[in-house]
């Protein structure tokens, strides 16, 4: 007799779909991968949480540092009319720049030995600098008196404006007996008064404000020594002639308009 075996069903017990696990694998690794990135962004998010405080900290810190700039620029004036009042004009010329400019009287000055040339010999010759009242007439109102400083942003460079009242001053010429008299008595020297506007720029060399370059916006002159009760308006002429034909002269020529170039 024979024995009859059970026949295996095939559709009952399906192989494993190797390319459908293959497909869960990858997904669920991308999916932990983005998970990863998402835990990974707010983690940072947490160990940087005071971020806005400290950009607040640092913009209050930078007006402050700016505040502290001013001071130190108008100190910086402060000491520069001082030693120009006193006649220290060796210790006036280093407050500036190696290549710094000025510029006075329809003439521009520049570098060391231009600066030096100016305040060494046209203003000691003259000496000119003494700080004094404004002549009689000649007071500027006060509500128009400037005391400006402005800081750049990046803290290195600055701008500023201050009113200047002054005695000026020139070496008498000519060979007359009067004037060889005059000078033998030390009293060679025509005085005058003027005042205006000081347009000055700064740079920082390290931690220390210098003068990069200064110019003298003269707005009035006039005949008058301190203690006279009246003064008459001057004018005294321009620079006509440069260095080296003019000894204490400047470097260059300028026009009005080109004063503030």
């Amino acid at each position: 007799m024979a024995i009859l075996k059970p026949t295996a069903v095939t559709g009952d017990n399906p192989k494993p779909d190797a390319g459908r696990r293959s497909f869960i694998w990858k997904t669920g690794a991308a999916l932990s991968a983005v998970a990863a990135s998402g835990v990974a962004a707010i983690s940072k998010q947490k160990v940087d949480p005071d971020a806005g405080l400290r950009d607040q900290l640092n913009h209050l810190s930078n007006r402050i540092g700016g505040m502290e700039d001013a001071q130190a620029i108008r100190r910086l004036h402060q000491a520069y009319e001082s030693r120009l009042d006193r006649g220290m004009y060796e210790e006036v010329a280093g407050m500036f720049t190696d290549r710094a400019e000025v510029v006075y009287n329809g003439g521009l000055f520049t570098g060391k030995d231009g600066i030096r040339r100016l305040y060494c010999g046209q203003f000691g010759s003259g000496r000119t600098g003494k700080k004094i009242e404004p002549a009689p007439g000649f007071e500027t109102d006060p509500a128009q008196q400037l005391d400006i400083v402005e800081i750049a942003g990046d803290r290195k460079t600055a701008t500023g404006q201050f009113p200047y009242s002054m005695q000026a001053g020139t070496p008498m010429t000519g060979d007359s007996s009067l004037v060889e008299m005059a000078r033998l008595q030390g009293q060679g020297i025509v005085k005058w008064w003027e005042g205006g506007v000081y347009d000055v720029s700064y740079v920082k060399e390290g931690d220390v404000w210098k003068i990069a370059r200064l110019d003298f916006r003269t707005t009035s002159r006039a005949d008058y020594a301190p203690g006279r009760a009246y003064a008459k308006p001057i004018s005294v002429p321009d620079f006509a002639e440069v260095y080296p034909a003019h000894p204490t002269g400047p470097d260059k020529l300028v026009k009005p308009a080109d004063r503030q170039a």
